[in-house]
């Protein structure tokens, strides 16, 4: 483990839950935690230092020029409480690209070995769950959690109970590996539009947010998000009319007669 994750920072934490979140379908995962590590102001714990658990499929440019090829930044951050709560401090972790295929549960392993370092005994994760909404109605959330105790304790705060399905990726697997464990963990999942699977949805996002503060005594202010859902909205209509008229395009290349028409 030491050699798999760095330690940046020095701290003790009274009672943490776990936050973990990976890109997935809409980035709602990714999207709620990048949101608390900016709005709790989270310090830095450790990094991921093996870059051989990622794949670099490409390089970014800017301005015409090739930028310098960096591995994925993933690790842990904290966020200690001020004054007396129900729940305990929280440890943050942001993985910001799905391991490659081989390394998931290594890396499922390690993460939880070195939580449990700080004394987390709970996890929580997030999803998308893909359905027939469409992209102005409000997301609900879902739940799934590893034992029917924590489940019935935390069904009142969400829409619905993901009773049977699967969460792919990390978001999914490190709840399994937990459970493996001992530890007790639960996913919620944000409905998304299921023609969005590939555009950020930071409606999901923030529904997900809505029901975290209440089970973990969070003050969020979620202005910032809720504009940018209004935004992404606009968005989402602009793609949709794009991809009509391309298709219609495509259809009236298609009826076109192939060739030169001869007239006599």
């Amino acid at each position: 483990m030491a050699k798999l994750l760095k330690v940046v920072g020095k701290t003790e934490l009274n009672k943490p839950v776990l936050l973990a979140g990976w890109p997935g379908m809409g980035h709602v995962a990714l999207k709620i935690l990048l949101f608390l590590h900016e709005a709790l102001r989270a310090q830095d714990l450790a990094v991921l230092e093996r870059p051989e658990f990622f794949q670099v499929a490409g390089v970014t440019i800017q301005n015409g020029v090739i930028q310098a090829t960096l591995p994925p930044r993933s690790g842990f951050y904290y966020w200690k409480r001020k004054g007396p709560s129900p729940t305990g401090d929280l440890l943050l972790f942001i993985g910001d690209q799905q391991p490659v295929p081989g390394k998931e549960y290594e890396l499922a392993k390690a993460l939880l070995a070195f939580s449990r370092s700080y004394g987390v005994e709970e996890v929580f994760t997030a999803a998308a769950m893909p359905s027939s909404i469409n992209h102005y109605q409000e997301s609900r959330v879902w739940v799934t959690a590893t034992e029917t105790d924590l489940l019935n304790q935390l069904s009142p705060y969400c829409h619905r109970v993901l009773n049977e399905g699967h969460v792919s990726g990390m978001n999914g697997l490190l709840l399994g590996v937990a459970k493996q464990q001992g530890m007790r963990g639960a996913c919620f999942l944000g409905e998304i539009p299921f023609y969005t699977t590939e555009i950020e949805n930071p409606k999901a996002s923030m529904a997900v947010l809505q029901v975290l503060s209440k089970v973990l005594h969070l003050k969020l202010n979620l202005e910032e998000l809720e504009e940018l859902a209004q935004h992404t909205e606009k968005e989402i209509d602009r793609y949709l009319l794009a991809l009509e008229q391309r298709e219609k395009e495509e259809e009236k290349q298609a009826n076109e007669p192939e060739g030169p028409v001869t007239v006599h």
